[in-house]
């Protein structure tokens, strides 16, 4: 969350979201394609159900694996009346992703088409896909399904539970041999542990991780046991607490105090808590998200030192796995403040929520870059708000917005803390006024599919950034982006070479926040003439993209003379990957 904007940015929204699990099919004979995991274990066989829609009867399903470009195997499912069933045991290679593309046929006439990934990985740290759950109301089993079928086809191998807590300073309600059946959160909102605890079982079923979110230094102001000679203090003489307030009236507290992550003190208290949740009967959380809101400036412990506490942050982390050394960490650095300490410190990925001087299209792509420089085995998630400042009233996202943010996060090998209950519009996590149209609905789909199948070029150990030179057609320029051109980023991966191709050939703004939601639908370009400097021999290209063809690779026909690559791209919408061999 961030310090500066979160408390006057509040709202509670009743109710919750059902639209990812309503969301509307794209015409055709194929209604829905699910897999029963979010990601899967080496070894472990893959389950699909393809659902058809009454109509055109399908008689079978030609289904198609592909890994990075070449076609493994394809085999042939029976189709009995409206569903069909099958499984797939994929190589045992650990962390690989595959694309499923799966046609409906009568005979040999292809009605349908479409496609889904499945990640073969025994750790999620390794191509992490972060989502959320936000609201714990009752609920019944039927809507947790609903919620939970969604985030599983979007491949979301790990949730923040956010707010899911009673209280900052102690998160379970109750005790851990008998935790309470219902509290209020902070916002005064009902939570109940029934919901809770059927939101973890359901993430444990698909393969997800279930972090339970708190901030590291957040209490209740005057709760007793916590100690004013552990808080922080914006003056030397202990006289006026550092506290992060201004929440809505209504709420359980008026704000919350913020105490010292450096403090031993401190530290023990809030680490019992945490304990308790791990004990907790029947609850099973697997790690702790861990939150904090952004550089306050000058600060002084209780005795009147000067403190930053973001220098507290590497050994709190440190002491904090010494403490639950199986339980999974992440930690946010708002606006990459305190990054340096937490990548050193025992968290599963770098995790960052940008603000201001963080807003360009650029900045996403620095954001990953300089994460990946203070911890080259560590992969980054980023927190970014596109359309906030649309957020406080009922709409939709805009298309544009939200596509070309995920296209540079997913180009430069990030993944988007996004899709929850809905699509996130701001810091606090359970506002959901601006919801997503089917049309990009299907969209999200299509994106996260293709993130996961060639999760090896984007995101694999091996991926190194390198200079690219691309001329050709007019537009093509080297990143970073410019209005009224298609930016080119070049890598190397899995042993080959990868040119993405991103469109701000029509852009009004290169601000991914796009607080006026202006950024326009990019027009389709077809046959973009593409050159490049090429002093290998290149073997094979091909072309793949999440805007059309379902994700599935295409073969390119090229020449190359003298250095210089010459070829064809036959269509670029949002984002192209180029990939070269």
């Amino acid at each position: 969350m961030d310090l500066t904007t979160f408390p006057h940015r509040l709202a509670v929204v009743a109710g919750l979201s059902l639209a990812f699990a309503n969301a509307q099919a794209a015409p055709g004979d194929l209604a829905r394609l699910d897999t029963d995991k979010a990601a899967y274990a080496p070894g472990t066989p893959v389950h699909f159900t393809a659902n058809l829609r009454t109509g055109p009867a399908s008689t079978q399903l030609v289904v198609s694996y592909y890994h990075l470009g070449t076609r493994l195997s394809q085999q042939t499912v029976p189709v009995k009346g409206t569903a069909a069933q099958w499984t797939w045991q994929p190589p045992k290679t650990d962390y690989q992703g595959y694309l499923v593309k799966v046609e409906a046929r009568a005979g040999q006439q292809v009605l349908d088409q479409a496609t889904t990934a499945v990640d073969v990985s025994s750790d999620w740290k390794q191509f992490p896909r972060y989502g959320f759950l936000s609201k714990f109301g009752k609920l019944s089993a039927a809507d947790m399904d609903g919620v939970m079928q969604q985030l599983n086809r979007y491949h979301l191998n790990g949730l923040q539970f956010y707010d899911w807590g009673d209280t900052h300073h102690r998160s379970l309600a109750g005790t851990p041999a008998q935790p309470a059946a219902e509290w209020r959160d902070l916002a005064n909102r009902p939570s109940y542990f029934a919901t809770v605890q059927g939101y973890i079982s359901r993430a444990h079923q698909y393969g997800m991780k279930a972090m339970f979110y708190n901030l590291l230094y957040g209490a209740y102001p005057n709760t007793p046991g916590v100690k004013p000679e552990w808080g922080l203090y914006r003056d030397s003489l202990h006289q006026k607490r550092y506290a992060f307030d201004g929440f809505p009236a209504g709420w359980e507290a008026s704000g919350l105090d913020m105490e010292d992550p450096g403090n031993p003190g401190w530290r023990s208290y809030l680490f019992q808590g945490v304990s308790d949740v791990y004990a907790a009967k029947n609850l099973n959380f697997d790690g702790w998200h861990v939150d904090q809101v952004g550089d306050p400036g000058k600060l002084y412990t209780y005795n009147g030192q000067r403190t930053d506490p973001s220098k507290s942050f590497g050994v709190f982390l440190k002491e904090a796995k010494q403490a639950q050394p199986s339980r999974p960490l992440v930690m946010n650095a708002v606006n990459q403040w305190g990054q340096e300490q937490i990548a050193t410190a025992p968290v599963e990925f770098l995790y960052a929520e940008l603000w201001t001087d963080n807003e360009q299209y650029s900045s996403l792509g620095q954001a990953v870059q300089y994460n990946e420089s203070l911890a080259p085995s560590k992969r980054t998630v980023l927190a970014a708000y596109v359309n906030r400042e649309k957020s406080n009233q009922p709409g939709q996202f805009n298309e544009a917005s939200v596509l070309m943010a995920d296209a540079v996060i997913f180009a430069f090998g990030g993944a988007h803390i996004e899709l929850g209950e809905h699509l996130l519009d701001t810091e606090y996590f359970p506002n959901g006024k601006l919801q997503m149209s089917p049309r990009l609905q299907q969209q999200m789909q299509a994106y996260y599919d293709f993130a996961v199948a060639y999760e090896n070029l984007l995101r694999g150990p091996d991926r190194k950034f390198e200079p690219v030179q691309v001329s050709g057609d007019a537009t093509l320029a080297a990143w970073p982006p410019q209005q009224g051109k298609v930016a080119a980023v070049g890598t190397r991966a899995a042993g080959r070479r990868v040119v993405h191709l991103l469109n701000f050939a029509d852009a009004k703004t290169l601000e991914w926040r796009d607080n006026k939601a202006q950024q326009p639908v990019p027009a389709v370009r077809r046959n973009v003439a593409v050159q490049l400097a090429a002093p290998q021999k290149v073997t094979r290209a091909w072309l793949a993209s999440p805007d059309f063809g379902h994700g599935a690779p295409q073969e390119l026909k090229f020449t190359q003379q003298q250095g210089q690559l010459s070829l064809t791209l036959p269509e670029l919408h949002y984002w192209d990957i180029l990939v070269l061999e």
